[in-house]
Protein backbone atom coordinates (compact mmCIF):
# COMPACT_ATOMS: atom_id res chain seq x y z
CA UNK A 1 0.00 0.00 0.00
CA UNK A 2 2.71 2.40 1.01
CA UNK A 3 4.15 1.69 -2.59
CA UNK A 4 1.39 2.76 -4.11
CA UNK A 5 1.12 5.95 -2.49
CA UNK A 6 4.38 6.50 -3.62
CA UNK A 7 3.54 6.40 -7.29
CA UNK A 8 0.40 7.80 -6.56
CA UNK A 9 1.95 11.27 -5.49
CA UNK A 10 5.27 10.79 -8.06
CA UNK A 11 2.05 10.78 -10.60
CA UNK A 12 0.07 13.98 -9.10
CA UNK A 13 3.49 15.80 -8.96
CA UNK A 14 3.95 14.88 -12.78
CA UNK A 15 0.83 16.22 -13.49
CA UNK A 16 1.48 19.11 -11.33
CA UNK A 17 4.74 20.22 -12.59
CA UNK A 18 4.63 19.14 -16.37
CA UNK A 19 2.96 21.79 -17.61
CA UNK A 20 5.37 24.17 -16.11
CA UNK A 21 8.46 22.25 -16.50
CA UNK A 22 7.96 21.91 -20.68
CA UNK A 23 8.01 25.44 -21.08
CA UNK A 24 11.64 25.38 -19.11
CA UNK A 25 12.78 21.85 -19.25
CA UNK A 26 16.17 22.78 -17.97
CA UNK A 27 19.62 20.67 -18.04
CA UNK A 28 21.64 17.86 -16.39
CA UNK A 29 24.45 16.76 -16.94
CA UNK A 30 26.16 13.98 -15.58
CA UNK A 31 29.84 12.80 -16.05
CA UNK A 32 31.67 9.77 -15.24
CA UNK A 33 35.25 9.10 -16.31
CA UNK A 34 35.31 10.14 -19.59
CA UNK A 35 31.21 9.26 -20.71
CA UNK A 36 29.34 12.00 -20.39
CA UNK A 37 25.47 12.00 -20.24
CA UNK A 38 23.63 15.11 -21.50
CA UNK A 39 19.49 15.43 -21.05
CA UNK A 40 16.73 17.36 -19.71
CA UNK A 41 15.72 17.74 -16.49
CA UNK A 42 12.31 16.59 -17.56
CA UNK A 43 14.10 13.52 -19.03
CA UNK A 44 15.57 12.68 -16.18
CA UNK A 45 13.09 12.51 -14.40
CA UNK A 46 11.24 10.40 -16.38
CA UNK A 47 14.26 7.72 -16.33
CA UNK A 48 14.41 8.11 -12.92
CA UNK A 49 10.77 7.00 -12.57
CA UNK A 50 11.27 4.33 -15.12
CA UNK A 51 14.57 2.98 -12.62
CA UNK A 52 12.08 3.16 -9.67
CA UNK A 53 9.59 0.96 -11.41
CA UNK A 54 12.00 -1.64 -12.19
CA UNK A 55 13.32 -1.46 -9.27
CA UNK A 56 10.01 -1.91 -7.51
CA UNK A 57 9.30 -4.66 -10.18
CA UNK A 58 12.05 -6.44 -9.48
CA UNK A 59 12.01 -6.49 -5.52
CA UNK A 60 8.47 -8.21 -5.93
CA UNK A 61 9.92 -10.35 -8.72
CA UNK A 62 12.32 -11.84 -5.91
CA UNK A 63 9.91 -11.76 -3.65
CA UNK A 64 7.26 -13.85 -4.94
CA UNK A 65 10.68 -16.24 -6.38
CA UNK A 66 11.53 -16.72 -2.78
CA UNK A 67 8.15 -17.28 -1.34
CA UNK A 68 7.52 -20.13 -3.96
CA UNK A 69 10.67 -21.70 -3.37
CA UNK A 70 10.01 -21.72 0.36
CA UNK A 71 6.53 -22.91 -0.27
CA UNK A 72 8.22 -25.71 -1.97
CA UNK A 73 10.69 -26.63 0.19
CA UNK A 74 7.92 -27.07 2.91
CA UNK A 75 5.76 -28.47 0.73
CA UNK A 76 8.43 -31.40 0.24
CA UNK A 77 9.23 -30.82 3.89
CA UNK A 78 6.36 -31.87 5.34
CA UNK A 79 5.12 -34.25 2.75
CA UNK A 80 8.04 -36.30 4.02
CA UNK A 81 7.13 -35.86 7.75
CA UNK A 82 3.55 -37.24 6.94
CA UNK A 83 5.49 -40.09 5.29
CA UNK A 84 7.85 -40.58 8.21
CA UNK A 85 4.66 -40.56 10.80
CA UNK A 86 3.31 -43.20 8.80
CA UNK A 87 6.35 -45.49 8.31
CA UNK A 88 6.12 -45.17 12.48
CA UNK A 89 3.02 -45.67 12.73
CA UNK A 90 3.03 -49.23 10.67
CA UNK A 91 6.47 -50.38 11.83
CA UNK A 92 4.99 -49.68 15.32
CA UNK A 93 1.45 -52.29 14.22
CA UNK A 94 4.37 -54.15 12.96
CA UNK A 95 6.04 -54.69 16.33
CA UNK A 96 3.28 -55.77 17.78
CA UNK A 97 2.52 -58.10 15.31
CA UNK A 98 5.83 -59.70 16.07
CA UNK A 99 7.08 -59.26 12.43
CA UNK A 100 10.44 -57.71 13.77
CA UNK A 101 12.18 -57.56 10.37
CA UNK A 102 9.14 -55.16 8.98
CA UNK A 103 9.29 -53.18 11.74
CA UNK A 104 13.32 -52.26 11.70
CA UNK A 105 12.90 -51.42 8.14
CA UNK A 106 9.77 -49.15 8.67
CA UNK A 107 11.38 -47.41 11.57
CA UNK A 108 14.65 -47.00 10.60
CA UNK A 109 13.74 -45.75 7.16
CA UNK A 110 11.76 -42.77 8.77
CA UNK A 111 13.73 -41.92 11.60
CA UNK A 112 16.11 -39.30 9.72
CA UNK A 113 12.28 -37.26 8.81
CA UNK A 114 10.57 -38.31 12.41
CA UNK A 115 9.88 -35.47 15.04
CA UNK A 116 11.28 -38.15 17.73
CA UNK A 117 14.14 -40.20 16.01
CA UNK A 118 15.20 -41.40 19.07
CA UNK A 119 11.94 -43.22 19.70
CA UNK A 120 12.46 -44.70 16.32
CA UNK A 121 15.99 -45.88 16.60
CA UNK A 122 14.94 -47.34 20.26
CA UNK A 123 12.25 -49.42 18.41
CA UNK A 124 14.13 -50.69 15.51
CA UNK A 125 16.97 -51.85 18.11
CA UNK A 126 14.63 -53.92 20.08
CA UNK A 127 13.26 -54.90 16.37
CA UNK A 128 16.69 -56.32 16.15
CA UNK A 129 17.46 -58.22 19.07
CA UNK A 130 14.34 -60.33 18.10
CA UNK A 131 15.85 -61.02 15.01
CA UNK A 132 18.98 -62.33 17.20
CA UNK A 133 20.62 -59.27 14.62
CA UNK A 134 23.33 -57.66 18.20
CA UNK A 135 25.05 -55.81 16.04
CA UNK A 136 22.63 -53.54 14.36
CA UNK A 137 20.87 -53.77 17.98
CA UNK A 138 23.72 -51.89 19.21
CA UNK A 139 24.37 -49.58 15.85
CA UNK A 140 20.73 -48.00 16.88
CA UNK A 141 21.35 -48.09 20.33
CA UNK A 142 24.50 -45.62 19.40
CA UNK A 143 22.38 -43.38 17.10
CA UNK A 144 19.70 -43.37 19.49
CA UNK A 145 21.85 -41.93 22.57
CA UNK A 146 23.37 -39.50 20.06
CA UNK A 147 20.04 -38.32 19.57
CA UNK A 148 19.08 -37.79 22.93
CA UNK A 149 23.11 -37.58 24.81
CA UNK A 150 22.60 -40.37 27.01
CA UNK A 151 18.93 -39.82 27.36
CA UNK A 152 17.11 -41.88 30.55
CA UNK A 153 15.09 -43.53 27.90
CA UNK A 154 17.76 -44.57 26.12
CA UNK A 155 19.68 -46.47 29.07
CA UNK A 156 16.07 -47.86 29.93
CA UNK A 157 15.26 -49.24 26.84
CA UNK A 158 19.36 -50.47 26.28
CA UNK A 159 18.98 -52.14 29.97
CA UNK A 160 15.58 -54.03 28.77
CA UNK A 161 17.20 -55.61 26.09
CA UNK A 162 20.40 -56.87 27.99
CA UNK A 163 17.97 -58.62 30.84
CA UNK A 164 16.20 -60.35 27.58
CA UNK A 165 19.83 -61.64 26.62
CA UNK A 166 20.35 -62.47 30.51
CA UNK A 167 23.34 -59.86 30.14
CA UNK A 168 22.60 -58.89 33.44
CA UNK A 169 26.07 -57.48 34.38
CA UNK A 170 25.95 -54.91 31.53
CA UNK A 171 21.85 -54.62 32.67
CA UNK A 172 23.09 -52.98 36.09
CA UNK A 173 25.98 -50.71 34.71
CA UNK A 174 23.16 -48.90 32.15
CA UNK A 175 20.71 -48.82 35.27
CA UNK A 176 23.63 -47.12 36.91
CA UNK A 177 24.29 -44.58 34.51
CA UNK A 178 20.87 -43.23 35.14
CA UNK A 179 20.32 -39.81 37.12
CA UNK A 180 19.28 -40.45 40.68
CA UNK A 181 15.79 -39.44 39.91
CA UNK A 182 15.25 -41.98 37.16
CA UNK A 183 16.50 -44.95 39.34
CA UNK A 184 13.51 -44.51 41.16
CA UNK A 185 11.19 -44.81 38.95
CA UNK A 186 8.70 -48.18 39.02
CA UNK A 187 10.05 -49.68 35.64
CA UNK A 188 13.46 -49.75 36.84
CA UNK A 189 13.13 -50.78 40.12
CA UNK A 190 11.24 -53.72 38.82
CA UNK A 191 14.42 -54.46 36.51
CA UNK A 192 16.69 -54.14 39.77
CA UNK A 193 14.38 -56.80 40.84
CA UNK A 194 15.24 -59.09 38.52
CA UNK A 195 18.92 -58.35 38.18
CA UNK A 196 20.60 -58.04 41.93
CA UNK A 197 19.45 -62.00 42.65
CA UNK A 198 20.72 -62.92 39.62
CA UNK A 199 24.27 -61.36 40.30
CA UNK A 200 24.35 -62.47 43.98
CA UNK A 201 23.87 -58.77 45.43
CA UNK A 202 22.34 -59.86 48.19
CA UNK A 203 22.91 -56.47 50.13
CA UNK A 204 21.42 -54.28 47.41
CA UNK A 205 18.40 -56.22 46.96
CA UNK A 206 17.48 -56.77 50.70
CA UNK A 207 17.29 -52.73 50.64
CA UNK A 208 15.53 -52.52 47.32
CA UNK A 209 12.76 -55.23 48.46
CA UNK A 210 11.17 -52.96 51.43
CA UNK A 211 10.89 -49.89 49.05
CA UNK A 212 9.54 -51.90 46.44
CA UNK A 213 7.04 -52.91 48.85
CA UNK A 214 5.55 -49.51 49.74
CA UNK A 215 5.37 -48.87 46.27
CA UNK A 216 3.21 -51.59 45.46
CA UNK A 217 5.77 -53.38 42.71
CA UNK A 218 5.65 -56.93 44.73
CA UNK A 219 2.44 -58.95 46.18
CA UNK A 220 2.88 -59.36 49.99
CA UNK A 221 3.32 -63.26 49.62
CA UNK A 222 5.74 -62.63 47.27
CA UNK A 223 7.98 -59.99 49.37
CA UNK A 224 7.76 -62.34 52.21
CA UNK A 225 9.32 -65.25 50.27
CA UNK A 226 11.54 -62.94 48.56
CA UNK A 227 12.48 -61.15 51.37
CA UNK A 228 13.49 -64.75 53.58
CA UNK A 229 15.21 -65.84 50.47
CA UNK A 230 17.45 -62.73 49.99
CA UNK A 231 18.22 -62.64 53.81
CA UNK A 232 18.99 -66.38 53.99
CA UNK A 233 21.68 -66.12 50.67
CA UNK A 234 23.25 -62.75 52.52
CA UNK A 235 23.45 -64.48 55.69
CA UNK A 236 24.95 -67.57 53.97
CA UNK A 237 27.01 -65.49 52.21
CA UNK A 238 28.52 -64.01 55.26
CA UNK A 239 28.81 -67.03 57.18
CA UNK A 240 30.55 -68.89 54.62
CA UNK A 241 33.29 -66.28 53.73
CA UNK A 242 33.55 -64.31 56.43
CA UNK A 243 32.23 -66.53 59.55
CA UNK A 244 29.26 -67.06 62.17
CA UNK A 245 30.67 -64.08 63.75
CA UNK A 246 30.11 -61.74 60.93
CA UNK A 247 26.23 -63.14 60.68
CA UNK A 248 26.07 -62.34 64.67
CA UNK A 249 27.81 -59.12 64.12
CA UNK A 250 25.43 -57.92 61.45
CA UNK A 251 22.33 -59.22 63.20
CA UNK A 252 23.34 -57.14 66.07
CA UNK A 253 23.94 -53.94 63.97
CA UNK A 254 20.36 -54.45 62.24
CA UNK A 255 17.80 -51.81 62.90
CA UNK A 256 15.32 -52.91 65.74
CA UNK A 257 12.47 -53.11 63.25
CA UNK A 258 14.23 -55.58 61.04
CA UNK A 259 14.77 -57.48 64.50
CA UNK A 260 11.10 -58.20 65.26
CA UNK A 261 10.43 -60.35 61.58
CA UNK A 262 11.07 -63.85 62.34
CA UNK A 263 11.35 -64.03 58.86
CA UNK A 264 14.69 -62.92 58.80
CA UNK A 265 15.83 -64.33 61.61
CA UNK A 266 14.68 -68.05 60.75
CA UNK A 267 16.80 -66.98 57.84
CA UNK A 268 20.14 -65.85 59.78
CA UNK A 269 19.72 -68.69 61.58
CA UNK A 270 19.08 -70.99 58.55
CA UNK A 271 22.14 -69.69 56.99
CA UNK A 272 24.16 -70.46 60.17
CA UNK A 273 22.71 -74.26 60.01
CA UNK A 274 23.63 -74.39 56.60
CA UNK A 275 27.17 -73.85 56.68
CA UNK A 276 27.59 -75.90 59.42
CA UNK A 277 27.84 -73.81 62.60
CA UNK A 278 24.44 -75.50 64.47
CA UNK A 279 26.44 -74.59 67.38
CA UNK A 280 26.00 -70.79 66.40
CA UNK A 281 22.79 -70.83 65.38
CA UNK A 282 21.10 -72.55 68.80
CA UNK A 283 22.87 -69.38 70.40
CA UNK A 284 20.94 -67.09 68.18
CA UNK A 285 17.58 -68.92 68.26
CA UNK A 286 17.66 -69.97 71.64
CA UNK A 287 17.16 -65.95 73.03
CA UNK A 288 14.40 -66.08 69.85
CA UNK A 289 12.58 -69.07 71.13
CA UNK A 290 11.79 -67.56 74.47
CA UNK A 291 10.65 -64.45 73.12
CA UNK A 292 8.47 -65.91 70.00
CA UNK A 293 6.92 -69.52 69.31
CA UNK A 294 7.32 -68.77 65.72
CA UNK A 295 6.71 -71.27 62.97
CA UNK A 296 9.69 -70.43 60.97
CA UNK A 297 11.97 -70.50 63.75
CA UNK A 298 10.67 -74.11 65.11
CA UNK A 299 11.30 -75.16 61.29
CA UNK A 300 14.86 -73.89 61.84
CA UNK A 301 15.19 -75.63 64.90
CA UNK A 302 14.46 -78.97 63.69
CA UNK A 303 17.40 -78.71 61.69
CA UNK A 304 19.97 -78.09 63.90
CA UNK A 305 22.55 -81.01 64.48
CA UNK A 306 23.91 -80.75 67.79
CA UNK A 307 25.93 -82.87 69.63
CA UNK A 308 23.87 -82.33 72.94
CA UNK A 309 20.34 -81.54 72.54
CA UNK A 310 19.76 -81.85 76.04
CA UNK A 311 19.58 -77.79 76.48
CA UNK A 312 17.19 -77.47 73.67
CA UNK A 313 14.69 -79.65 74.80
CA UNK A 314 14.69 -78.81 77.89
CA UNK A 315 13.99 -75.15 76.65
CA UNK A 316 11.59 -76.50 74.43
CA UNK A 317 9.11 -78.87 77.31
CA UNK A 318 9.78 -75.27 79.29
CA UNK A 319 7.95 -73.31 76.48
CA UNK A 320 5.22 -76.49 76.02
CA UNK A 321 4.39 -75.88 80.02
CA UNK A 322 3.24 -72.06 78.86
CA UNK A 323 1.81 -73.19 75.58
CA UNK A 324 0.75 -76.91 75.85
CA UNK A 325 -1.36 -76.69 72.93
CA UNK A 326 1.26 -75.41 70.49
CA UNK A 327 1.38 -78.22 67.71
CA UNK A 328 4.56 -77.10 66.15
CA UNK A 329 6.31 -77.27 69.39
CA UNK A 330 5.29 -80.37 70.39
CA UNK A 331 6.60 -82.01 66.53
CA UNK A 332 9.87 -80.42 67.29
CA UNK A 333 10.16 -81.80 70.61
CA UNK A 334 8.97 -85.26 68.96
CA UNK A 335 11.77 -84.29 66.13
CA UNK A 336 14.56 -84.10 68.52
CA UNK A 337 13.74 -87.42 70.49
CA UNK A 338 13.21 -89.41 67.09
CA UNK A 339 17.20 -87.75 66.13
CA UNK A 340 18.57 -89.14 69.88
CA UNK A 341 16.76 -92.54 68.67
CA UNK A 342 14.32 -92.13 71.74
CA UNK A 343 11.65 -93.61 70.08
CA UNK A 344 8.67 -94.34 73.08
CA UNK A 345 9.27 -90.26 73.97
CA UNK A 346 8.94 -89.17 70.47
CA UNK A 347 5.97 -91.73 69.91
CA UNK A 348 4.02 -89.85 72.83
CA UNK A 349 4.70 -86.40 71.12
CA UNK A 350 3.95 -87.34 67.80
CA UNK A 351 0.67 -88.75 69.11
CA UNK A 352 -0.03 -85.30 71.47
CA UNK A 353 0.56 -83.34 68.41
CA UNK A 354 -1.87 -85.27 65.99
CA UNK A 355 -4.45 -84.90 68.45
CA UNK A 356 -4.10 -81.15 67.96
CA UNK A 357 -3.48 -80.55 64.33
CA UNK A 358 -3.03 -83.55 62.09
CA UNK A 359 0.13 -83.23 59.64
CA UNK A 360 2.02 -85.49 57.18
CA UNK A 361 5.46 -84.75 59.00
CA UNK A 362 4.01 -85.58 62.15
CA UNK A 363 2.13 -89.11 60.56
CA UNK A 364 5.45 -89.80 59.45
CA UNK A 365 7.67 -89.16 62.51
CA UNK A 366 5.23 -91.54 64.53
CA UNK A 367 4.58 -94.19 61.83
CA UNK A 368 8.71 -94.00 61.76
CA UNK A 369 8.58 -94.75 65.68
CA UNK A 370 6.35 -96.95 65.58
CA UNK A 371 8.19 -99.36 63.18
CA UNK A 372 11.52 -98.61 65.54
CA UNK A 373 9.57 -100.21 68.32
CA UNK A 374 8.85 -103.16 65.92
CA UNK A 375 5.20 -102.52 65.81
CA UNK A 376 5.15 -102.80 62.12
CA UNK A 377 1.25 -102.49 61.63
CA UNK A 378 0.99 -99.94 63.77
CA UNK A 379 3.53 -98.09 60.98
CA UNK A 380 2.23 -98.82 58.02
CA UNK A 381 -1.34 -97.77 58.83
CA UNK A 382 0.48 -94.24 59.87
CA UNK A 383 2.66 -94.14 56.47
CA UNK A 384 -0.82 -94.79 54.55
CA UNK A 385 -2.15 -91.84 56.74
CA UNK A 386 0.61 -89.89 55.76
CA UNK A 387 0.22 -90.39 52.23
CA UNK A 388 -3.27 -89.06 52.20
CA UNK A 389 -2.77 -85.91 53.63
Amino acid sequence: MFKVLILLTCLALGLALGPQLAGNKGYVLIAFDSYTVEMSVTSALFVSFICFCILLFTIWLLRWLWLSFSRSTNWWGDRRKQKAISHTQQGMLAMMRGDYQHAEKLVSKAATYSSTPALNYLTAAEAAQEQGQDKKRDQYLEQATRMTNNDSAVLITQARLQIKQQNFSAALNSIEQLPAESRKQAPVRRMLLQILPELDQWQAYVELLPIAYKAQLLEDSHYQVELSRSYQALFLELANTQGADKVAAYWNAMPRKQKKSMTIAAAACQALVLSGDSAAAYQLLGDLLNKHHDPELLAVAAKLQLSDPYPLLQQLKGLLRKSPNNAALLNLIAQLYLQQQQWPEAKDYFEQSINIVASRESYQGLAESYRQLEEPQQAMDYYRQALTM
